[in-house]
């Protein structure tokens, strides 16, 4: 029987996974012409990757996985800063990339402890963490594509998205507290479950008005009291 890091694994880093994050380093470097940025973000998503491996295959405590990533994310960040304003200063590096970075290592930080100071572990499931959060909305967008094509069982979702599952139900349970998602027929315990996609809610606009406050209210978590 395979070992719960490796069933984990296969999980989560599926074929269209890793596609999509090479199209989106591609696109990065379409933009900046920088090979140290597209490294640099990439490095970054392979540690966001690991950290959520060890994290539901092991019984590492989450506070101490975001204490992780935010000095590995802040410290790299700070480094390639200096580089950037120093030794390639000549070059026109985007010296405004790794100062963002670097917020983004702070804020996790701040995140972590908040955690700690709260006494929260795990997570719970109205409030995950950013990782998560942004896991689970790329997993919405390719559900939400698939059911654009007419309504689908999960099953059939499992299959179109290549992913688990227990990925699918849990981008399910999102989309359908918004509404964008909707079943049509069956229950959760039927085969037949069907569900269906409310274009009125798809788009730019829509997104921002169904998870806007969504990811502001989980940005502003570390700061308020």
């Amino acid at each position: 029987m395979e070992s719960r890091l490796v069933r984990t694994v296969r999980e989560r880093v599926t074929v269209r996974h890793v596609l999509l994050m090479v199209v989106f380093l591609a696109i990065v470097y379409g933009f900046t012409r920088s090979v140290e940025t597209t490294v640099g973000i990439a490095v970054g998503f392979a540690l966001i990757e690991t950290m959520q491996i060890l994290r539901e295959a092991s019984s590492i405590d989450d506070r101490w996985v975001g204490i992780g990533n935010g000095v590995f994310i802040t410290v790299v960040s700070l480094v390639w800063l200096v580089y950037e304003l120093t030794v390639a200063a000549n070059t026109g590096g985007p010296a405004w990339f790794p100062g963002l970075t670097a917020l983004i290592g702070v804020w996790f930080l701040f995140d972590a402890r908040r955690d700690f100071t709260e006494g929260r572990h795990p997570h719970p499931n109205d409030d995950m963490t950013a990782s998560e959060m942004m896991l689970v909305m790329n997993h919405v967008h390719l559900v939400a594509e698939e059911l654009k094509q007419g309504p689908k069982t999960v099953a059939e979702l499992v299959d179109a998205c290549d992913l688990t599952e227990s990925r699918v139900r849990e981008a399910l349970n999102v989309a359908t507290d918004d509404g964008m998602i909707y079943r049509v027929d069956g229950s959760p315990s039927d085969d037949i479950e069907r569900y269906a996609l409310d274009e009125s809610k798809v788009g730019g606009v829509a997104f921002i008005r169904s998870n806007g406050k969504r990811i502001l209210r989980r940005l502003a978590r570390p700061f308020r009291r």
